[in-house]
């Protein structure tokens, strides 16, 4: 009995997922049911410029394309329509341009997410995408470090 060879084109896109991934630094799939042209032409711009880029692909190519890390799936994480956000140069700036955008239009939805050779679930890649960013978090280090004095310090 003869398997069947995969189809190269197939092939290919699995490649290009596969690099996609290397250069991401996190990455995150959200449920683009409901989504219209101008609304995912709109997103697709806010992420790029936030440094990822959105892809949408066959869930079953990304499987393949994540290799060992598909085992950490559960069996409906990966399924209907799915968009997956690279964010290349930023771990959190395009997944913020995306959490804002599900904010403004409440189409989207968060899947899953791949963060430190790690699978985060839905909730967690969202509290990831709704941190603040890093000027953020200093501007409020150095203001409570300026205005309250530590619980230990005595004058």
């Amino acid at each position: 009995m003869n398997k069947k060879s995969p189809n190269p084109s197939k092939v290919t896109r699995v490649g290009k997922l596969v690099k996609l991934l290397d250069e991401s630094k996190s990455v995150a799939v959200v449920d683009y049911t409901g989504l219209k042209v101008s609304q995912a032409t709109d997103l697709r711009q806010q992420i790029k410029t936030a440094g990822g880029e959105m892809k949408v692909e066959k869930n079953t190519l990304f499987k393949i394309a994540l290799g060992p890390l598909s085992n950490q799936l559960t069996n409906n994480q990966l399924t209907g329509l799915s968009a997956f956000i690279f964010a290349k140069t930023d771990e959190i700036a395009p997944l913020k341009a995306l959490a804002d955008f599900k904010k403004k239009n409440s189409v989207l939805a968060f899947k899953l997410g791949v963060y430190n050779d790690k699978i985060l679930s839905a909730v967690e890649i969202e509290n990831l995408a709704n941190t603040p960013n890093l000027e953020a978090s200093l501007a409020k280090l150095l203001f409570r470090l300026t205005t309250t004095p530590p619980a230990w310090f005595v004058l």
